[in-house]
């Protein structure tokens, strides 16, 4: 009876270390694939390990604290102290991993294990194990942690390279848009400045927001990352763009303008880029927005009634009004120049709110003085962030009420 007591005594510890080492290489194998998703091969959105990383330091820097005022500050600390955080949680993972592994194939107590492990990531070699196979795991968590610390060398300044043009985007647009950028006042220093006709600008434009795209998408974390700036926002730059080429190309048929010659393109070249890159940025941030809508099929639907969006027809017909040197429009030609403008909007009115809520930008006109509420990152699960898009009754001037999809 004894003898069968602890036959099964000692197969369940058996199975028990089998379990432990199974569970290693999985916690292990998860790093490994956040790394390669991360950095050397970035997918759209943030990986699971990335995805926790964040939700937890937005916990600890953004919501947890109720002043406003240490709220805003240590908001700005909260990109570049996750995105850090992130190589400490992979180091931290194989830690445990290889510990779970070092004590399934007996290496010791789970103190031991720990300091065998420890010792093999940070390759100081103070702990060394006993026997072949120990041996040899030993060597592939010593590769394994050299090969994150080179992940981390090229990461970092990957990071800080893309914030830095991102920066130098903002910075060309800086004296047409103003801080904060403002479409109709970056519409008429075009004018003024005999811009809007220029090839160049808008080629320069249309790239920067190409670059975007690529970068914002790869590396969501870029996000959060704050402005060099005060005062400047590169959702309400983004924004302002758009906003600028929405405006110009309301007062005009945009079939006819597609058409035309090829140096007449500058605003649809850019609109072709910018609406798909604030979508396909904010679904990589997480937000609930829909694929980017295609350009050609949004251009037939200008003649039917114009969508619910967050920028009234008044504000548009006031903003018409300022610009009356800039932009021609006949009285009976206005209604038909706001159903352009509301369908054009409705591309990326929701992506353009939702990442204003998600950065907590600073107010600009038509752009990020309307933001969505934007909830708590995710912190297991895969789901969009919760998302309020209802336009607040001081901006919309009725009760709040939700623009539609965009």
């Amino acid at each position: 009876m004894t003898g069968r007591i602890l036959a099964a005594s000692a197969a369940t510890t058996a199975v028990v270390h089998v379990v432990a080492v199974v569970a290693g290489v999985v916690v292990v194998g998860g790093v490994l694939v956040s790394g390669l998703e991360t950095v050397v091969l970035p997918r759209d959105g943030f990986t699971r390990i990335a995805r926790a990383t964040f939700a937890v330091a937005d916990r600890l820097l953004v919501h947890r604290w109720r002043s406003e005022k240490r709220r805003d500050n240590l908001r700005a600390l909260y990109g570049p102290v996750a995105l850090v955080s992130l190589p400490l949680v992979w180091m931290i993972s194989v830690l445990l991993g290889f510990t779970l592994v070092f004590w399934g194939i007996r290496s010791g107590t789970w103190q031991r294990s720990f300091e065998v492990s420890g010792s093999s990531l940070t390759t100081l070699g103070f702990a060394a194990p006993e026997g072949s196979v120990r041996t040899w795991v030993t060597f592939v968590e010593a590769i394994i942690g050299l090969g994150l610390v080179a992940l981390l060398i090229s990461y970092l300044p990957t990071i800080y390279a893309a914030h830095h043009e991102r920066e130098r985007g903002i910075t060309t647009l800086r004296p047409f848009a103003g801080a904060p950028a403002d479409p109709v006042a970056m519409l008429a220093n075009l004018a003024q400045l005999h811009t809007l006709d220029s090839t160049d600008f808008w080629r320069t434009a249309a790239a920067w927001l190409m670059q975007l795209d690529q970068t914002h998408r790869a590396f969501p974390a870029l996000c959060y990352f704050p402005e060099s700036a005060d005062g400047q926002s590169w959702v309400a730059s983004v924004g302002s763009l758009l906003d600028t080429t929405a405006l110009v190309l309301s007062t005009d048929d945009i079939g006819a303008r597609m058409s035309r010659a090829r140096g007449n393109q500058g605003p649809l070249l850019v609109l072709a880029h910018g609406t798909p890159a604030i979508a396909r940025i904010g679904r990589a941030a997480g937000l609930p927005l829909d694929p980017p809508v295609d350009l050609l099929a949004l251009v037939a639907r200008t003649a039917e009634e114009p969508p619910d969006i967050s920028v009234t027809r008044q504000e548009y017909l006031t903003a018409l009004d300022r610009l009356g040197a800039v932009l021609v429009v006949a009285d009976g030609d206005r209604e038909a120049a706001w159903r352009r403008f509301a369908w054009i909007r409705s591309s990326y009115d929701r992506g353009l709110r939702g990442l204003a809520g998600l950065t907590a930008a600073v107010p600009a006109p038509w752009t990020t003085d309307r933001p969505a509420r934007v909830g708590r990152p995710r912190l297991v699960t895969n789901r969009p962030i919760r998302t309020d898009w209802r336009v607040p009754a001081e901006r919309s001037g009725t009760p709040a009420r939700d623009p539609g999809p965009g």
